[in-house]
């Protein structure tokens, strides 16, 4: 089990690092599998650590930024692919980061009282860490079997979800919003989370094989040209700030795949949309202002 102990368990390089240990040792010395929890009475993780992100804004790092977030992307990746399974155990708030994780891991056992969400936007960025990707991917997946859906309706439903900065205020919700799947499961007793996480772990575990590399069909410039109505109309009714506009842009190109004709991309084609997003936002003064406004106060700035 990996247990981290961070301010608000918040996700810096640190505990990045020790995921990844974790994932090397169970596989080098044949264990199981791998639970992801803590014993927080409140608190999971309240996400990627702004502070680290911050300094090297500060210090114009721009080779440093961009390493951070494609290394959260990678442990995103590497929890889903790797050859055993992983399980997470969130409650309280998992928010962000904590989020992103958890959407690659084989399970979720949450506690009935869970604040899940993807609540970047609140900082004036998309998720960056495998989230956006990971919603589209999740949604999409969920129409295969009705050769009659709209692939529209996925993309639709991830934009919504991420652009208001949804959060549940229970498992059952954040099952209703997509945050969880049929297959994850509630406890209700928080004192037997860790228990159910590794008793789950061990259901996996003797027959596991780890999910295959996934590919989606983009949408490309109709899908584009939808979401920028809906950002604008938004907009013309002074429901979002003009940054929310680009904020809105930013994200709806990466779940269209971009401005091109539709056509089939891998999940690593749109983590590298998801990233390059990320870091457009983040070298904006509104985010940067937003971040620095939620480091000092814990409120979101609305500019």
């Amino acid at each position: 089990m990996v247990e981290f102990h961070s301010k608000m368990n918040t996700l810096g390089e640190g505990v990045v690092t020790m995921i990844h240990r974790a994932l090397d040792r169970v596989e080098r010395d044949g264990m199981e599998g791998l639970v992801i929890g803590n014993e927080d009475p409140r608190t999971f993780t309240a996400g990627a650590d702004l502070s680290m992100i911050v300094r090297l804004v500060q210090a114009n790092d721009a080779a440093r930024l961009e390493s951070a977030v494609r290394g959260f992307q990678e442990t995103s990746l590497r929890i889903r692919g790797a050859p055993f399974p992983v399980v997470f155990a969130p409650f309280g708030l998992t928010l962000g980061g904590g989020c992103e994780f958890s959407l690659y891991a084989d399970r979720v056992q949450a506690h009935a009282e869970l604040y899940m969400g993807l609540v970047e936007v609140g900082v004036g960025l998309i998720p960056g860490g495998g989230g956006t990707t990971a919603m589209l991917f999740r949604f999409a997946g969920e129409l295969g079997p009705y050769a009659e859906a709209d692939p529209f309706e996925a993309v639709r439903r991830a934009f919504q979800l991420i652009a208001m900065g949804a959060t549940s205020t229970s498992a059952l919700e954040a099952r209703k919003l997509g945050f969880l799947r049929d297959e994850d499961r509630i406890t209700m007793n928080r004192d037997r989370l860790i228990a159910d996480a590794v008793a789950r772990v061990k259901d996996l575990a003797p027959d596991y094989v780890s999910p295959p590399p996934r590919t989606i069909t983009a949408m490309g410039k109709d899908g584009l040209g939808n979401l920028h109505y809906a950002a604008w109309a938004m907009r013309e009714a002074g429901q979002i700030t003009d940054h929310e506009v680009r904020i809105a842009h930013e994200l709806a190109f990466v779940l269209t795949g971009g401005d091109g004709p539709p056509r089939v991309v891998t999940e690593r084609d749109i983590l590298d949309l998801e990233r390059e997003a990320f870091l457009r936002l983040l070298g904006t003064k509104e985010t940067q202002e937003r971040i620095a406004h939620m480091l000092k106060t814990g409120k979101p700035l609305r500019n």
